[in-house]
């Protein structure tokens, strides 16, 4: 299944625009605490904010706090910078600082908002965003704010009226999106009016035009005349896709409703897209088996979900069932191959890896899956890890995962000069690429160039925003300042 991946741009480091924000509410009227005028400090850290030198920038920026102590606006940044990383326990400490100076400020509230959603603490973020409706109704962006959580608690009236409050009172591109997905899966023209209207703007932020472009294409392929009902399931599956749970529950609940007959397939994508919401889920794939007993799709969903759930004998065994089913499909033996990883049996994951990597064919995600489990494990180094990652960066020699995960393998077969030229060749293909920066920070400290290993361990600081090897990366910056 393919992933289209969609970046939050709600909080960018733009600390000028902060500043005039802090100045005047969404609607230009002045709010109750000014703040100073911005220095060097504040154009110091925009700068290195924008070379993605995050933690010069925050340094920056605390130390405008401590010249500023009456003012939250260097504190709010530092936040922005947090959930940028998805530090989320950082940005919430700086939020709570600069509400602590400025308590009416709500561009800290609506940045702990934002930390509280990343922790999953709905309620609070809840809490937030009602608050600030009621102080600050036209501060850009609030209602929009308070519909992507009720989105979150799958409370799809109660987000459609904040969606709708938000562009009554000022209008959002954001919340626009959301209500055309929403109504995509109710009133098919009403969605597509709404697109249409997004499509003429020339002001949405790359990450939402995105968005925009993958619903419209979606939509755009569905066939002449289609109904309510054909896009619903389209659009639900979809957002299942793009990893927008809230949204694919919503639409393939409505498409359900609108059934005459059990759909299995339909069945099977709800209760995948219901357990990545965090709802209940196994009663639906239950159903979906039996509305379709032949098709592998409904055991191949709720393998995963038993995997995610520590469930790994019943995850076996529905991916089994799967497997007789569809014995050539290689996306269940890759699932297979992670049930038997996670129970400790890596020669049987090993060999699922290498059945999955032959039904696949072409598809190099695949052997990209299977190098990257000998990575992860120091598994069969010589004999089959590094001439499967060097058959992988012939295949596709653009690839830079392939390169830092080659490099890794070399490294540990104790190839130093091999390794860094692999590393070196995966950061000139990506030079943010995290997991290659890690394992030439772990090269370079091996062989004792430690300042330049720091260097390496702080880009990892600064970019791991899925957090893999961040923990690892301070603890060896900590090892390295003894």
């Amino acid at each position: 299944m393919g992933q289209f991946k969609i970046q939050n741009s709600k909080f960018k480091i733009l600390l000028l625009v902060w500043f005039l924000s802090a100045c005047t509410a969404g609607n230009g009227s002045p709010l109750a605490t000014p703040t100073p005028t911005p220095d060097r400090y504040l154009e110091t850290a925009d700068a290195l904010a924008a070379e993605h030198r995050y933690a010069e920038a925050v340094a920056v920026l605390e130390a405008a706090a401590a010249r500023h102590p009456d003012s939250a606006v260097p504190l709010v940044a530092v936040g922005q910078i947090y959930l940028l990383q998805r530090r989320w326990l950082l940005a919430e400490d700086a939020f709570n600082r600069a509400l602590a100076r400025q308590p009416d400020y709500p561009a800290a509230s609506a940045g702990l908002a934002e930390a509280y959603l990343g922790q999953g603490r709905d309620a609070d973020a809840l809490r937030q965003w009602q608050i600030l409706t009621a102080t600050h109704p036209d501060w850009p962006g609030v209602f929009t704010g308070l519909g992507r959580v009720r989105l979150r608690q799958l409370a799809f009236d109660e987000a459609r009226r904040a969606f709708l409050a938000q562009q009554a009172h000022s209008f959002d591109p954001e919340a626009e999106w959301y209500l055309a997905v929403l109504d995509s899966a109710v009133d098919l023209p009403r969605a597509r009016a709404r697109l249409e209207g997004l499509a003429s703007r020339t002001d949405l932020p790359p990450e939402l035009a995105a968005r925009l472009d993958y619903l419209q294409d979606t939509l755009d392929a569905l066939p002449a005349g289609a109904d309510t009902l054909a896009a619903a399931r389209q659009v639900g599956i979809a957002m299942v896709q793009a990893q927008e749970w809230p949204l694919a529950v919503y639409a393939l609940e409505s498409a359900r409703q609108a059934l005459a007959a059990p759909d299995g397939e339909l069945l099977a994508f709800l209760g995948y897209a219901r357990a990545r919401a965090g709802a209940p889920a196994l009663e639906l794939f239950e159903r979906a088996r039996q509305a379709d007993p032949r098709s592998s799709l409904p055991l191949y969903f709720e393998g995963i979900y038993l995997r995610e759930q520590k469930a790994l004998q019943a995850a076996e065994d529905r991916l089994a069932q799967a497997i007789a089913l569809d014995p050539e499909n290689a996306a269940l033996f890759l699932e297979y191959a992670r049930v038997r990883e996670a129970m400790g049996d890596l020669a049987t994951a090993e060999a699922a890896h290498l059945k999955a990597v032959e039904l696949a064919g072409d598809d190099t995600a695949f052997r990209l899956a299977l190098v990257d489990f000998y990575a992860r494990h120091s598994y069969r180094v010589r004999e089959a890890a590094i001439p499967a990652a060097r058959a992988l960066v012939e295949a596709e020699p653009d690839n830079a995962e392939a390169y830092s995960l080659l490099g890794w393998l070399e490294l540990l077969n104790g190839q130093s000069t091999a390794a860094e030229k692999s590393l070196r060749r995966a950061l000139e293909l990506d030079p943010e690429l995290v997991s290659a920066r890690y394992h030439l920070g772990r090269l370079l400290e091996a062989v004792g160039q430690t300042e330049l290993a720091r260097r390496e361990y702080q880009h990892v600081v600064d970019w791991d925003f899925a957090g893999i090897y961040r923990d690892d990366a301070l603890k060896a910056l900590q090892r390295l300042n003894r």
